[in-house]
């Protein structure tokens, strides 16, 4: 394991945090997996070290996925979806207030994002903000299509965990920023604080709820947390608590496994996660990037070009997207090369000019997610993008479990009549880009945490990697900047405060900060010597070796 750096190898590589993750992925390799049995168990242990951000009670595992032998791109759509008793008028809305803390984002997400508030939160927390949890099922059918190794033994590096125990870390900050939400569901609080006091960091965990549900899942199977006890186990407590989540919602509840979208970028191929997942965005800028010769890395060109491009995807993202299974989305349109050139048409004519409009859409909050990216000597490439939401989602736990469930009914729009709003059955819009690139030498998954900031860097990214010829680490950790539908645009203050002057006597409203979204993870497989290299900016990157050889750190 090696913190913000890359690393190299013959057999295989993992990037993701935290580091733990990254070492269970990599041995999992060591032990004759592929990147896909080490994607599934290194994001098993995120849920096991992380709950805050992610959980097997997780609302959204989105994923793409490159077979070597083949060739062939898929995308793993394992997103949440409204149960079918859902309906558009079943939250109270009142009108927004104003009173935003700034310090839990989830709390705040209706008058943020929404432009209201809803009685009691209840699209955000406790039993009516629960929707099936795709995170299990993520996990489940990508090793069940493409693993090698049995799924016992996917489980097993988790349940060391649980046994051996491991430092709170930050999980305890969360908490305690979030006790006064958390103490409202008693199960919650006995899972996270023990004997009902706040952890400090340093406290070993065991989670032996939690310990539990693994045992039974590695022995009755993942569908088992659907179809099985676990699963009736866990309606019936959301039924009991209020909540609208049926039995047989979970036991029809299974990810799609699809082609992802698909576009060029000058001379590689660019893979994205379907709709609801947030992917469309980034293939879209790419597409409107083409239309300019390359800029200069870090040139004042480069910015103010990709802030241009940001704010018309913006524009039709959050107007145009939401499940097409509920409304007409114009997806090879927003995808076409003829589109993109339209949409640039004023920025080629006037390359100069700044986009100044504030059109009354949505503004943005933050989110709570972890990305991982994993590569095998055989050309296997797996990007995935898991999510609770929000801080340990909805904050119900199922008692006796230690199963901390999602809310992924809080990214549909409680408000009626929205292309987003609440409908039975209905797939929430969110912001998860897993993305593929392949060129003609190497093939790269690349993606990253951070709300809606999410969107703007995955596609900086993959322009990084195709246009300046950077590997994984380099893209991860290069300067970033991120606007949505309208300015002020957001530039790392990496990017030094020359570039933030000259985009200010440009005429850009700027506002320079220490970071733009999170911790990107990045692995790549080298098709000339077949080679895996893996890296990110923040956290670890496990590294696979041959068997009787070094082990990984």
């Amino acid at each position: 394991m090696v913190e913000n750096h890359e690393v190299t190898s013959t057999v295989g590589a993992v990037a993701a945090g935290p580091p733990e993750a990254a070492r269970v992925g990599a041995r999992v390799i060591e032990r004759g997996g592929n990147a896909m049995d080490a994607a599934a168990a290194a994001a098993m242990a995120c849920c096991m070290l992380r709950p805050d951000m992610t959980g097997v009670g997780g609302y959204v595992f989105s994923a793409v996925v490159l077979e070597g032998k083949t060739g062939r791109a898929w995308c793993i759509d394992a997103n949440s979806r409204a149960p079918a008793a859902a309906h558009e008028r079943m939250f109270t809305i009142l009108p927004a207030d104003g009173k935003i803390n700034p310090a839990i984002y989830m709390y705040n997400i209706n008058q943020t994002e929404y432009s209201c508030r809803v009685k009691d939160d209840a699209n955000v927390y406790g039993p009516l903000a629960v929707g099936p949890p795709g995170m299990m099922a993520g996990m489940g059918v990508l090793w069940e299509r493409w693993g090698k190794l049995a799924w016992p033994d996917i489980v097993e590096p988790s349940l060391k965990l649980l046994t051996d125990g491991f430092p709170y870390g930050g999980v305890a900050h969360c908490i305690r920023g979030h006790e006064d939400i958390i103490r409202r569901f008693q199960p919650t609080v006995d899972h996270l604080m023990p004997n009902g006091e706040l952890p400090a960091e340093d406290d070993i965990w065991r989670r032996p709820d939690m310990e539990k549900t693994l045992a039974r899942v590695a022995k009755a199977g993942w569908r088992d947390f659907y179809e099985g006890e676990l699963g009736r186990k866990i309606a019936d407590y959301i039924r009991s608590a209020g909540g609208i989540l049926s039995r047989e919602d979970m036991a029809e509840y299974e990810p799609r496994v699809t082609e992802p979208l698909t576009t060029t970028y000058r001379d590689a191929t660019v893979y994205g996660a379907v709709l609801t997942n947030g992917s469309v965005t980034p293939l879209q800028m790419l597409n409107m990037l083409e239309c300019f010769p390359p800029a200069e890395e870090n040139g004042i060109e480069y910015w103010h070009r990709l802030a241009e491009v940001q704010k018309l995807a913006w524009r039709d993202r959050l107007t145009c997207l939401g499940d097409p299974d509920f409304r007409d989305v114009p997806l090879d349109r927003l995808l076409s090369k003829d589109y993109a050139a339209e949409c640039v048409e004023t920025m080629k004519r006037f390359p100069q000019r700044v986009d100044v409009e504030k059109p009354d859409l949505a503004p943005e909050p933050n989110g709570c997610t972890l990305h991982l990216s994993t590569a095998d000597r055989d050309g296997n490439v797996v990007s995935a993008t898991i999510s609770q939401g929000g801080y340990f989602g909805s904050c119900v736990t199922v008692p006796e479990t230690g199963i901390i469930l999602g809310h992924g009914m809080c990214r549909l729009d409680p408000r009626p009549g929205r292309v987003n709003s609440v409908a039975s059955r209905k797939r929430p819009l969110n912001n998860t880009c897993p993305m593929l690139t392949r060129l003609p030498g190497r093939d790269v998954a690349s993606g990253l945490p951070g709300g809606r900031q999410i969107i703007g860097v995955s596609a900086q990214m993959v322009q990084r990697i195709v246009d300046h010829g950077a590997t994984g680490y380099e893209a991860a950790a290069a300067p970033r900047l991120h606007v949505g539908h309208a300015e002020p645009m957001k530039i790392t203050e990496s990017a030094g405060e020359e570039i933030a002057e000259e985009l200010r006597r440009m005429g850009h409203e700027v506002e320079t900060v220490g970071k733009v979204a999170g911790a990107a993870h990045c692995a790549e497989f080298l098709k000339d010597d077949r080679t895996v290299r893996a890296g990110g900016n923040t956290w670890a990157a496990g590294v696979a070796r041959k068997q009787n050889s070094e082990k990984s750190q």
